[in-house]
């Protein structure tokens, strides 16, 4: 190798100058020290040119890295204020009843992101008019904040972030993104704001763990700090627009590197920055640079000496020649040593790019042999054998050609060399004045590694590695321009996974992300290879399927396939659980133009399978959106209707077959609307449901139904349905029983109507509840009975008073046997168990007559009375002529 080169032909210069005059061996050790100097000169320059270049190098790339995250999570939140600004539309065409609804979705809206504290808009005197926050806004005017004004005075100036400023309600710092709000005419109708949690950018430098005393900053153009790791005392909203990045480098150029004093922390660093794109900020990420140059500096203590002592040995070998071999040999070995223990790979080439001198370690990192590295070879025989032996980039060819090309030039560079095997390896080139070089050659596979995972994590989901919504909307836009260039058609699938909560809280959330994971590797095995999978969050998955040949015909398959393989069971860590899916499909070009207009409409196709009973699909079609309008509009109505006095109950009789007198009355909720006149329950109570506002609503009709029936006759009882969500939210039972103690209505008088949904999750708290109010004297009625599970474990679970046959079988009676078979069961079952029975629907004499006749114990139906308000009530006894001539 070259350095036993060197040993050599000290000991042979040391043999032919022997016994010559003194002069001449002064002379002889004078050269061998220059030499001995020059190489360590080299050697050291190279490490520490090296050393800052990589260190450079390094900066920068995490610097755009982070640059591209913090672009990705700025259009997010353009994209979240753009969706406000369609709540504020809403609000402007009068879509919401209260502020307390605007501030609800405004809510929801801001907890879609991680970074968002708050949203709102203002006037254009700068009053707060909405706000997402708790309570009320911290500031009721922001006319005198930076982005109020830049707004109101810059039409143009679109998405805006603000230097950073304590938050009036916490105290701590934070920053606002906002947009112009117009009026028609265009003039300033105020700002529409997003506060953002500046910690968010803190946590995600903090999971880079930079080395070398790193640190990560992101900077406002006018020079403040809005988040710095490792955190600096009083750095935040502090202003260094005097600091040369901002006065010097920035206005040159958008990202690059330098080296200087920080004027933060006064530590002399190595920076890399950054522009964000489109944004008035700088990613700067910085090493200190006593922490990059400490190995060189170590080395450089251990070499020194040795050096200075090898200079001793040769003045000294020159006046006792006799030991000149012994001696300069040792120190030769030293000089191997500490070439050989090198981490990097060291080459010195002359002007005729033949090798003066290499180490082991470069010869290791490309598999050469001693002849293959033997001074005086070729750096054109070296890199053919490094293609030779796989480590050299895959174009062979035209790696060889270019690296000849560039040890021609006089000039220094850096190079990073992909190679076959999947390593990377990074080529410091430092020329010398002879037309050589020296080169340092570093495995910076690691360090590519972890650029690469941080860029992986800001487009992926960090539970399943599915593509998350920034990814997957990439996608799409790549998709949309196919289509546009080639006529590529594809679809998008909206996916919610059926029963997935009920999981998550019986059985731990690690299982529920363990069934997560499951269901992505499912989703992923039914796909092709073109198409892409997404989770957007919770039980929440995209998919988008490309190449298709038949469009609809494909989208169904895959539909099929989805539902067949998440309807499989699961088995996690030792826990069986079964669930399903909703899916929603959007059909591009037909359904959207744009990936927000695509997932929109997917996702109003998935709201329909999930209305129509769940664990299914379909298609978007228009009519949805128009659904959706006015269903949303039905909803923000609903909100307000409660307050304004808009519901009223009507009662229907119910009579006894012995007695043939109405022996009670079922109460049922109509929605007067002001516009639309009255609306059924069968449209308005699914919204209740959904939206929560059925408990405050269940209240009000137990509450008024027991009032208006205190004043009955005492043996008519009074019904009321309850629904599942009651026993959920709010006390059901103190709320019955607050209600009967104001009426004064006998509790043997009220009974209360429950679905076996109730019962069907078998939740103790709900049984608890049933107990409670049975206690209280009220009975209890199964309704529906026949048209579920029906299953006889419900009438072993609760001992109900009451079984309700559902009318979908008393239509029926007279024309199906099998109707006519369930009946007449049911009644006897519930004679057996000593639980009276009641016939819903009975709307013909017929009808009446064989549930007379099977045994039913009371009829409810049109036969006797439709629902009416309560002065109508008509509590006569009913005798067969008049149910003849009602029939």
């Amino acid at each position: 190798m070259g350095v036993s080169r060197v040993g050599a032909l000290a000991r042979t210069t040391g043999n032919f100058f022997a016994g010559r005059p003194n002069h001449v061996l002064a002379c002889f050790a004078a050269v061998i020290i220059l030499a001995r100097g020059t190489m360590l000169f080299f050697d050291l320059d190279a490490r520490y040119h090296g050393a800052i270049a990589a260190a450079e190098q390094s900066a920068r790339s995490f610097a755009e890295v982070l640059a591209e995250h913090t672009a990705r999570t700025f259009e997010a939140v353009d994209r979240t204020l753009g969706q406000a600004e369609l709540i504020r539309r809403n609000v402007e065409a009068g879509r919401y009843a209260t502020a307390e609804a605007v501030q609800q979705d405004l809510r929801r809206l801001q907890q879609t992101s991680p970074v968002l504290i708050a949203l709102n808009w203002t006037n254009a005197a700068g009053d707060v008019e909405a706000h997402s926050s708790e309570g009320g806004p911290p500031r009721p005017n922001i006319a005198d904040r930076l982005h109020f004004a830049a707004q109101r005075d810059n039409p143009a100036l679109g998405l805006f972030v603000a230097p950073p400023f304590r938050s009036a309600a916490t105290g701590s710092w934070i920053t606002a993104a906002s947009r112009r709000l117009n009026n028609a005419d265009g003039s300033f109708a105020g700002v529409l704001s997003a506060a953002l949690d500046q910690s968010y950018f803190t946590r995600t430098y903090r999971a880079i763990r930079l080395d070398n005393g790193g640190a990560a900053v992101l900077l406002h153009r006018d020079g403040t700090i809005l988040a710095r790791e490792p955190p600096a005392p009083g750095a935040i909203g502090k202003s260094f627009s005097g600091g040369p990045l901002l006065s010097h480098y920035l206005p040159e150029s958008d990202a690059g590197s330098f080296s200087g004093v920080s004027v933060v922390d006064g530590i002399d660093r190595i920076v890399g920055y950054k522009a964000v794109p489109g944004l008035p900020l700088v990613v700067v990420v910085s090493y200190e640079r006593g922490a990059v140059l400490a190995p060189f500096y170590q080395h450089l203590g251990a070499v020194a000496p040795t050096a200075f002592l090898l200079a001793i040995v040769i003045i000294l070998g020159t006046l006792l020649l006799a030991k000149l071999n012994r001696r300069l040999a040792a120190k030769s070995n030293l000089l191997e040593v500490t070439l050989e223990n090198m981490s990097q790979g060291l080459c010195m080439f002359d002007r005729n790019q033949r090798l003066v001198v290499c180490n082991r370690h470069y010869a290791e990192m490309y598999g050469l042999s001693p002849e293959q590295t033997a001074p005086g070879t070729t750096l054109r025989s070296i890199l053919e054998a490094r293609v030779a032996a796989g480590h050299s980039p895959a174009d062979a060819q035209e790696y060889i050609d270019r690296r000849l090309f560039e040890v021609a030039r006089p000039e220094p560079y850096y190079a990073v060399n992909h190679l076959r095997d999947g390593r990377v390896v990074a080529v410091m080139h430092q020329p010398k004045g002879d037309g050589g070089w020296v080169a340092i050659h570093q495995d910076i596979t690691a360090q590519k590694r972890v650029e690469a995972e941080v860029a992986h994590m800001a487009r992926h989901d960090s539970l399943t590695d599915l593509a998350n919504r920034t990814l997957f909307m990439e996608k799409i836009d790549e998709a949309l321009a196919r289509l546009r260039r080639g006529g590529e058609r594809f679809s998008v699938f909206m996916i919610d996974v059926d029963r997935f909560k009920a999981v998550n809280d019986s059985l731990g959330h690690p299982v529920g992300d363990a069934l997560l994971k499951a269901v992505a590797r499912r989703l992923g095995a039914v796909i092709r290879e073109t198409d892409t999978v997404a989770r957007f969050g919770g039980d929440e998955f995209a998919v988008l399927q490309t190449l298709a040949q038949d469009q609809k015909e494909d989208a169904i398959a895959l539909a099929t396939r989805i539902l067949d393989a998440i309807n499989r069971p699961y088995d996690l860590d030792g826990h069986r659980a079964s669930i399903g899916a909703s899916i929603g499909i959007a059909l591009a070009p037909q359904d959207g133009a744009s990936a927000d207009e695509l997932l929109k409409n997917a996702d109003l196709a998935l709201y329909q399978v999930k209305s129509a009973g769940r664990n299914g699909f379909r298609f978007f079609e228009p009519k949805m959106e128009t659904d959706a309008r006015s269903r949303h509009a039905l909803e923000n109505d609903l909100r307000a209707a409660i307050a304004r006095g808009e519901f009223e109950l009507h009662y229907q009789t119910i009579v006894g077959f012995a007695t043939r007198r109405v022996c009670g009355v079922e109460a049922l909720a109509r929605w007067r609307h002001p516009q639309l006149g009255v609306i059924a329950p069968d449209r308005f109570i699914p919204i209740a449901e959904e939206t929560g506002l059925i408990v405050p609503l269940g209240e009000w009709i137990i509450r008024r139904a027991c009032a208006e029936a205190a004043n009955w006759p005492a043996h008519v009882r009074l019904a009321i349905n309850l629904s599942p969500l009651q026993f959920g939210k709010g006390d059901l039972a103190e709320i019955v029983a607050c209600a009967l103690a104001e009426s004064g209505l006998a509790p043997q008088r009220l009974e209360l109507e429950i679905t076996e949904s109730v019962l069907l999750a078998q939740d103790e708290s709900n049984l608890a509840t049933l107990h409670r109010l049975k206690r209280h004297g009220v009975s209890i009625v199964l309704d529906d009975f026949g048209t579920g599970y029906s299953s006889l474990t419900y009438l072993h679970m609760f001992p109900f008073d009451k079984i309700k046959i559902d009318k979908s079988f008393v239509h029926k009676l007279s024309t199906s046997a099998e109707c006519a078979a369930i009946v007449c069961a049911v009644i006897g079952l519930g004679g057996s168990l000593g639980i009276a029975t009641v016939a819903e629907g009975v709307e013909t004499a017929e009808q009446f007559a064989l549930l007379r006749v099977a045994g039913c114990s009371q009829a409810q139906g049109y036969l006797f009375s439709r629902p009416v308000p309560a002065p109508e009530l008509d509590f006569s006894e009913a005798d067969d002529s008049q149910i003849v001539r009602a029939a």
